[in-house]
């Protein structure tokens, strides 16, 4: 029994995927392009990249779909002048063209005692510690009763905060606005698959997603550059009551990759008068 992804929901190769992210975020005039009156385009189309990158439409459009090319140093230079890189871009670009490797695989991450400490220090605040794939590697009491328990009741592939907001039923319940809440978390765990370009895991992890919910695919797919962050969440509890929280990310100084991630009540609430069934 085979488990591969269809062809219509694979992801697309790094170079093409960052060559697409970046012209959806460049407006005409930032490259010098006259904005015709009545143009409804968010940013740049591939004839304009290609013009400006002096190639043609059609081996732009092979590179950025990803068709096995290794484009030429020159080309690629091209490129990264048109989409107005910056040397940190133009070198990321040059290491996505040639294979060459941006980071090394992901270790295995465990939860720290340290950290362990710090969510049972928050309660009754949930929150909760992410890795780098999203992995969600531990959760305080509340966090367990309000969201889900990761631990005891969610397979090793359901331990994932970008697998609960997408494909989890109890996020479609929890979550008032369900769909824009899912939507914003994948559009954040692009910026997550970017910085890992070579890292297998993290691509597992959105095919296993785009099976389980296609609608995710069109979400994808959107490119959304300026995702909601930092929102208020509306969250309905069994009980019915709307209650609104306010969310706030740590990150571990010596492990970037690792976030706290927990959660406050809006100004005129009050976690600790909030009752969960036992």
């Amino acid at each position: 029994m085979t488990t591969d992804v269809p062809l219509s929901v694979r992801t697309p190769s790094p170079l093409g995927e960052f060559l697409r992210n970046r012209r959806k975020q460049l407006a005409p005039e930032e490259v010098g392009i006259k904005r015709v009156k009545g143009r409804r385009r968010v940013g740049l189309s591939r004839t304009e990249v290609a013009e400006l990158a002096n190639i043609s439409v059609a081996y732009y459009d092979l590179i950025e779909r990803g068709r096995d090319l290794r484009p030429s140093k020159s080309v690629i230079d091209g490129l990264a002048r048109a989409l107005k890189l910056d040397a940190d871009g133009r070198s990321h670009l040059h290491a996505l063209a040639t294979g060459a490797p941006s980071r090394r695989p992901q270790p295995h991450e465990e939860l720290t005692e340290e950290l362990e400490e710090l969510l049972d220090s928050l309660d009754p605040n949930p929150a909760y510690v992410v890795g780098a794939r999203w992995d969600v590697l531990g959760a305080n009491h509340t966090a367990c009763q309000l969201f889900t328990d990761w631990e005891s009741k969610r397979t090793k592939r359901e331990r994932n905060l970008l697998w609960f907001y997408c494909c989890d039923p109890a996020a479609r319940s929890l979550f008032v606005d369900w769909e824009q809440e899912a939507a914003d978390q994948l559009a954040l765990f692009r910026e997550a698959y970017a910085r890992h370009p070579d890292d297998p895991s993290f691509k597992r992890v959105l095919d296993e997603i785009f099976k389980a919910n296609p609608a995710t695919v069109e979400w994808w797919e959107r490119h959304d550059s300026d995702p909601t962050r930092g929102r208020t969440k509306r969250i309905r509890l069994d009980t019915g009551q709307v209650i609104q929280l306010r969310q706030l990310v740590l990150q571990v100084l010596d492990e970037p990759d690792i976030r706290v991630i927990s959660y406050f009540a809006d100004v005129d609430g009050d976690l600790d008068d909030i009752e969960f069934d036992a």
